[in-house]
Formats: C-alpha cells, structure tokens, sequence
C-alpha cells in the first residue's frame, strides 16, 4: 500500500513538486494536493487534488489523520501565514512530519527604487501621490485601497473577479505567469504604469515585473512578507523530494 503525502498547494512551486514526486516514486506514493478554491480553473498538478478549506488546525488534523497522511509539505504562497500556522500545528498534534516550502525572497538590487510597507494598507498610503498604479497582490484585501483617490488604479489578476471590485473605477489587467521581461515592459508602457505595488512572493514566474520595473524606472511598492513560523524548512523543489524520500524512506523508480 503506497505511503500518503499530503502538499498544502496553490502555487506553481506546489504544481511543480507534485509532477515530481508523481515522476519520481509512481505508485509507491500517494500524492495529494490542497486548493484552496479560490481559482476557478487552477493548473491542475499530478496526483490526487482536494479543495476547500480544513476547518483550522483541528479539521486539517482530523483529515490527515482519516487519510492516513504521512508527512506534509507546505506549499503554500509566502503570505499564507495562517495556513502555515494551521498545519504546523495539525502535524505536531497527530506527530507527522510537517516542511515549510520556504521560496527564497527577491533581493533589491541598489539600483532598484524600492518602497517597503508592512501590509496593503501601507501600500494604499503610498500610492495617494502617484499617477497610475498596478496592483498585483491578488484578489485579497483589496478593500485597503477604497478611500485611496487621485491614482489611477489598476488590479492585475489571474482571472475575472465573480463580484465587483472594492475600489471605485479601478481597471481589471487579466494576466496568469509565467510572464517575460519584454512582455512586461511593453505592457507597463502601455498602460502608463509608474508605480508597481506587489507582494514579495520571490521565485521565476512573476520576477519579470520587478525586472520591468527597473528597466522603465519605476517605483515599486513592496509589501514584505510576514515572519516564516518557527518549522523546518526546504528552499527548492530537489530539497523537499530529498525531504520526503528520507521521511518516508522511499527509493525512486
């Protein structure tokens, strides 16, 4: 019977790992992802997928321990602070070994015009004195920019919002990475863009913005993340398949 793994997913990074471990150990692992929900037509990884929410640490406990879960792999964006916090402590209460996914962040270069706020609504207080900005933190807490006037706002996003937008005439960019460096400058051309307002998410697939940003001198609103929970950790794909083959002594095929 295959040993189970269970990875907290939602982005590329999580995909990606997925399609490796279904690669690399087939039928001698389990492999199942959690969505979130919160895509309508996410890139749909390797092995078994489970949407919606747990219910907190106790629900994601009780699931782990129905399913038979071996060990965990957190996946989960860099600003899924909660989630992170659930599953650390779901693993620690039914003794399973949990691994935070910790993507390296983007590093500013010195000629990079960078702004660094704690939270969205620091961001919205730094575009009041701006022409035309781009947003590209998700969906999420829009609501910080409501009572910001004078910019114009624009909100890229993976795909059409299902309800209106908080923000009062703000323009909808629809886009999905990966995305390229040429791509991006032409489109902030296009569209004005002066100020670039995003989350440090770090890895490959959206760099190209930050990349644009410097070559059209624009400012750039970064949000930083918020403090990685105390957990182990693995920076990379290799080193999280190196994780589980050691957790759960696997051999690949």
């Amino acid at each position: 019977m295959p040993k189970s793994v269970l990875i907290l997913g939602g982005t590329g990074d999580a995909r990606n790992l997925a399609d490796k471990l279904v690669d690399t150990y087939g039928d001698d692992l389990r492999v199942i992802t959690s969505l979130a929900g919160r895509t309508t037509s996410p890139r749909q990884p390797k092995g078994a997928i489970r949407e919606g929410g747990f219910g907190g640490a106790e629900g994601l406990a009780k699931y782990l321990k129905e399913t038979k879960i071996k060990a965990v792999i957190d996946a989960t964006h860099p600003y899924a602070a909660q989630i992170s916090k659930h599953g650390i402590e779901a693993c620690q209460s039914i003794g399973i070994p949990y691994v935070l996914f910790d993507r390296p962040a983007w590093v500013q270069d010195p000629d990079e015009n960078w702004l660094h706020v704690p939270d969205m609504a620091g961001a919205a207080d730094a575009i009041e004195t701006t022409s035309t900005a781009m947003i590209t933190t998700g969906i999420q807490n829009l609501d910080a920019f409501k009572n910001v006037h004078g910019p114009k706002i624009l909100v890229r996003l993976l795909e059409h919002p299902k309800t209106e937008l908080p923000i009062e005439d703000a323009e909808i960019v629809i886009g999905r990475p990966p995305y390229s460096l040429n791509d991006e400058v032409t489109l902030f051309k296009l569209l004005g863009v002066d100020t670039l307002v995003t989350k440090n998410a770090g890895g490959d697939a959206t760099r190209a913005k930050i990349d644009a940003a410097r070559v059209l001198g624009i400012h750039v609103i970064m949000i930083d993340r918020p403090a990685t929970p105390p957990a182990n950790t693995v920076t990379n794909i290799d080193e999280a398949v190196s994780w589980i083959a050691s957790e759960l002594a696997l051999s690949a095929r």
